[in-house]
């Protein structure tokens, strides 16, 4: 009598592994596997009296994403503001790389579980700045392209400590 186990085993990386092990104890055959393959099936056959397939599924296809920017606060040099990023659809996970231009502005911030992720910048120079941010990716989400740019004119500021006021 065959005896067998076999387990299935997804991956976040689109590549799933299905693993099969059939043994004859009455033949003394040592168990064989079929272990992780490209294909997407695999036959074998133990002696005469046995034949296994395993079949490989394959995982669902990744949801695109969009990610949108904004800016919270009085944006002056010296004044700290918010810079927001919106996922859509809401990956619960992941992280955003915020970007000033061709600079990325500190670390990616983290996915929230409401789909934002939002980090405070300051700005050290006045003038216009292009802000963009891109999604990363999480399990079951592909990257999203990078947002469209905000361009946000900084002015001089004053910071007060509890207050930033523009000046000039």
């Amino acid at each position: 009598m065959w005896s067998s186990a076999s387990r299935f085993i997804p991956s976040a990386n689109r590549r799933s592994t299905a693993m099969i092990t059939l043994a004859s104890p009455s033949t003394g055959l040592a168990p064989r596997r079929a272990a992780p393959r490209r294909l997407r099936s695999v036959m074998f056959t133990l002696g005469a009296a046995a034949t296994a397939m395993v079949l490989a599924a394959s995982p669902a296809a990744a949801v695109a994403t969009t990610t949108t920017v904004s800016v919270q606060g009085v944006a002056a040099t010296t004044c700290q503001v918010a810079l927001n990023a919106q996922v859509t659809p809401n990956p619960m996970g992941g992280t955003v790389q915020f970007k000033d231009g061709t600079v990325a502005i500190g670390a990616a911030a983290t996915v929230m579980a409401n789909g934002t992720a939002s980090i405070n910048h300051t700005f050290s120079t006045g003038g216009a700045h292009v802000i963009t941010a891109k999604f990363n990716g999480a399990a079951g989400f592909d990257p999203s392209p990078v947002s469209a740019n905000l361009t946000v004119n900084v002015g001089m500021g004053l910071n007060l400590g509890s207050i930033c006021l523009p000046i000039g």
